[in-house]
């Protein structure tokens, strides 16, 4: 992320000291410190009509609205010291979300839409950019949602999107858990499980589904963003509540837009699914010493045939 905004601004004790932000935006914005020393953003020639009712109220942050020197403007403050790292990235992110508007109206609306989806995330959200094999995993889990767009409608399969909530699958549909991996065409052909909660089963059959990948340039490969670009236009087709959703998960489950995910590239390949019933091999916490508190450890794929399924009669 980008370097301290705030380290060259001294605070005064009486006034607020700042410094615009000098890039193309239909709002006015400056890093900002306030006479206690916060951190903090101004968004100044806000359209009033657009400020929603009950302002946002993100963890750790102070927001206040209010008449300033050129009309009414936004002012955003960081409480928790501890928190800057994660709140620079905030700052970013909603100074970009709301960048690519046409007016001052669209752009104020989408400053308290993105402070909204940031509502509950400040002391969690991550302030780096995923690994490759992250990457690819979500990946893997956007091209199963939208699959399960196809199938069951948009709304519907946003709800049964369960990763971005902690869930320790990332699908729960009516009569089954799926978990998805992703893995590169030509590496080795395992998958790596994550925790001895994963593959265990409940009151709902649970399959492994894996995507396989390949890096690619050619027509129909996307990159994260615009994986992520692509259900954003799907999903404000069907309504504002509708993309806010989407928005919502896909920041939870730690996707904020930057530069480094256009850089690579991916079309799936293969697709195979395998139900995770008795003698599946696995480790989960029934099962093991309760002095172990978590595991990681790879299932070869090669090895469960006898558990393989048709993939694409789970998504139905």
């Amino acid at each position: 992320m980008s370097e301290d905004q705030w380290s060259g601004l001294a605070a005064s004790t009486r006034d607020l000291v700042g410094v615009r932000i000098e890039r193309t935006h239909p709002l006015d914005i400056y890093w900002l410190r306030a006479a206690d020393g916060a951190p903090g953003l101004l968004f100044r020639g806000i359209d009033p009509v657009r400020v929603p009712y009950q302002l946002p109220k993100p963890r750790g942050l102070i927001l206040e609205v209010g008449e300033g020197q050129n009309g009414l403007e936004a002012r955003m403050y960081l409480r928790a010291p501890d928190d800057r790292d994660v709140f620079l990235t905030l700052c970013h992110d909603v100074i970009e979300w709301s960048a690519s508007d046409e007016t001052r109206a669209l752009s104020t609306a989408s400053v308290f839409r993105r402070l909204s989806h940031w509502h509950s995330l400040m002391t969690r959200a991550r302030t780096t950019a995923m690994e490759s094999n992250e990457v690819r995993g979500l990946i893997g889990e956007l091209r199963i949602l939208e699959d399960l767009m196809d199938r069951h409608g948009l709304e519907a399969a946003l709800q049964s999107w369960v990763a971005p909530d902690d869930h320790p699958q990332d699908f729960a549909l009516d009569h089954r858990l799926i978990e998805v991996k992703t893995r590169l065409a030509g590496s080795r052909s395992s998958v790596q499980v994550s925790s001895l909660e994963q593959l265990a089963t409940a009151h709902l059959p649970l399959f492994l589904m894996v995507l396989e990948v390949v890096r690619s340039e050619a027509d129909g490969a996307l990159s994260l963003n615009g994986f992520c670009d692509r259900l954003a236009v799907r999903a404000r087709g069907h309504g504002v509540s509708v993309e806010d959703a989407l928005q919502c998960a896909l920041l939870k489950r730690g996707y904020i837009r930057q530069d480094a995910y256009d850089s690579d590239a991916y079309r799936v390949t293969g697709l195979a699914a395998f139900e995770v019933r008795a003698g599946f091999p696995r480790l989960v916490r029934s099962g093991v010493d309760a002095r172990i508190s978590q595991a990681r450890y790879q299932v070869e794929l090669t090895q469960i045939g006898e558990f393989e399924v048709d993939a694409k009669v789970l998504l139905d």
